[in-house]
């Protein structure tokens, strides 16, 4: 009997195991768990991007003056001054990029900062006229305005605000600070007519006003992320950079006249607000280099609660882009001026006869530089290995070149773009830290390059026809200029702090080797010999730049997942 149950209960036991075996083989009815879900949208994060639009006046008014400091040959009868307005219409295309920060505070705030900065063409042309009837006649007293801004940033805050319902749309108001570069330039003009013996002619005179001018704008805009680390922005700014003023300088005053008579000197000032509308367009990309990653599990899903690795890892990223911020900085700067040599009627070739230079054609004391410049760089560089790399730099500047010596005024200014393309190698035994030296190719390109027209004085070489005469020297000023194309040789060095195999910070110092050619003409005029009229004088200036660029960002690498499939079969 005991022998019956010891079996019965061994079958059990065979059939229980048997039976689990089974179920093992069977498959799980069990659904694998679901990934997570997606972060919920948020605007937190740094962004950067273009933006293109235009800008237009809001029918602010210049207004100015005459008044009369001598009368010349009108004299005991001095003229009448006058005052006037005219309406000024800034309009052109505006053009730039912009960063910034974004922190969502909740679902339906965000807070936020920006900067940008834009190149424009925004101008205008304002024209006055008055009649004045006095002692000595009627006469017409005239101002001819241009104004334009070349550049111009804002620094501003931004408040958002967020329909929980809709996450990736935003509207916003932003204001703050605001600084450019405002060009004004005035000629002034009184025209009289002969009355009896005395002065018959014109006086005339100009201002000149160029500076950065600093100032405030406020505005607002809607933007929507359609996908994601993307978002487009349509914006409206209000810009007021203050008012200028252009204070006559007198071209011609004291000056004999054809009918012998002595030009009547006057004084002149012509003030003018800079206020314009920006309507603009942008895009943005969005990353935020802190955030945490996904991670991978165990179980090959992802998960965004495990923090990234602890070690630094230096894998092969093949693209490479910057956005930076430079200094440029010429080093030489000190051209030479030379007369071209036009003849004139009455003194023959300028560059001997005149005295306005030496034989040699070199304009007495006369040099020139370029100023300091502060812009905004792009960096694109593919790296054949991991310590070879090709760079290509761009950025575009603005630049005034000022004379020296007997021609010291401010007498030009030009948009440049010089791009650079750089072979480099870089240090990668250093971990984090990688150093790098590159050497390569530089084209620098000038535009829009436009003369300011400040009065300076040409001294006349000694024993020249015209300093035989006593005459001191002349009065002149630019009328136009070019600058010509430039090649030149770049040296480079600098080094990446990599936070992670993707994100890092950038200092680097460059070398260019910049040395274009100016062209231009100025006109003279010669206290005490008006008859003469106006000399035309062509100038060069061999300019030398050079300048060291200093510059620091931001490094994005990117695209080795890319490359892997292919890296993989070597």
């Amino acid at each position: 009997m005991r022998s019956v149950l010891r079996g019965a209960l061994a079958a059990s036991v065979l059939t229980a195991a048997s039976a689990t075996v089974q179920a093992a083989d069977l498959p799980s009815m069990k659904s694998a768990p679901l990934p997570p879900p997606p972060p919920a949208f948020s605007w937190t994060g740094l962004y950067g991007g273009i933006n293109i639009g235009y800008g237009f006046g809001d029918s602010s008014r210049e207004t100015g003056g005459l008044g009369y400091i001598s009368a010349g040959s009108l004299a005991p009868v001095t003229p009448l001054g006058s005052a006037w307005g005219a309406s000024q219409d800034l309009h052109g295309v505006i053009g730039g990029g912009q960063v910034g920060y974004n922190h969502q505070v909740n679902p339906w705030l965000v807070l936020g900062l920006e900067a940008d900065i834009q190149a424009t063409d925004v101008e205008s042309k304002a024209k006055s006229a008055v009649g004045v009837f006095d002692g000595n006649g009627a006469h017409l007293q005239s101002a001819d305005s241009t104004k334009g801004v070349d550049w111009f940033g804002t620094v501003r805050g931004r408040v958002g605000f967020v329909l929980p319902s809709i996450p990736n749309l935003m509207i916003y108001g932003t204001g703050g600070f605001a600084y450019g570069q405002v060009i004004h330039n005035v000629g002034f003009a009184d025209n009289f007519a002969a009355v009896g013996a005395g002065f018959a002619g014109a006086a005339v005179g100009h201002g000149y006003s160029d500076d950065t001018r600093t100032g405030w704008t406020a505005g607002g805009g809607v933007e929507w992320s359609p996908i994601p680390n993307w978002s487009v922005k349509a914006e409206y700014l209000y810009v007021d950079l203050g008012s200028t003023n252009a204070n006559s300088v007198s071209l011609n005053g004291g000056t004999a006249a054809i009918l012998g008579a002595t030009t009547p000197v006057f004084a002149a000032t012509q003030n003018s607000p800079t206020r314009f509308h920006n309507v603009r367009v942008g895009l943005n990309w969005h990353f935020d280099p802190f955030a945490p990653g996904l991670v991978s599990r165990a179980d090959g899903l992802s998960s965004l609660k495990e923090p990234p690795p602890p070690a630094f890892v230096d894998s092969y990223q093949p693209f490479q882009v910057r956005l930076k911020v430079g200094s440029v900085i010429p080093l030489d700067g000190h051209g030479t001026v030379y007369d071209q040599g036009i003849a004139h009627p009455a003194l023959g070739s300028i560059g001997r006869l005149s005295g306005l230079t030496g034989a040699n054609g070199v304009i007495s004391g006369a040099s020139t530089n370029t100023s300091t410049s502060i812009v905004p760089m792009l960096d694109v560089a593919y790296y054949l290995t991991k310590n070879w790399a090709i760079e290509a730099i761009c950025c575009v500047a603005p630049h005034h070149i000022q004379g020296t010596g007997t021609i010291a005024s401010d007498f030009a200014r030009s948009w440049v773009f010089p791009p650079s393309l750089m072979a480099q190698y870089h240090f990668t035994n250093f971990g984090q830290f990688q150093p790098y030296l590159g050497v390569g190719a530089n084209f620098t390109a000038f535009w829009g390059t436009r003369v300011n027209n400040d009065v300076w004085g040409i001294p006349f070489a000694a024993g020249s026809t015209l300093a035989g005469l006593g005459l001191p020297g002349a009065l002149a000023t630019f009328q136009w200029a070019t600058v010509a194309p430039s090649w030149g040789v770049v040296g480079q060095a600098g080094f990446d702090y990599m936070f992670n195999e993707h994100w890092g910070v950038n200092v680097d110092v460059k070398y260019i080797g910049i040395h274009p050619m100016v062209h231009a003409t100025a006109v003279a005029f010669v206290p005490g010999a008006a008859a003469l009229g106006p000399i035309f004088v062509p100038v060069k200036v061999s300019l030398p730049i050079n300048p060291i660029v200093v510059s620091a960002g931001v490094t994005y690498r990117f695209g080795g997942g890319l490359l892997q499939p292919v890296l993989a079969k070597y």
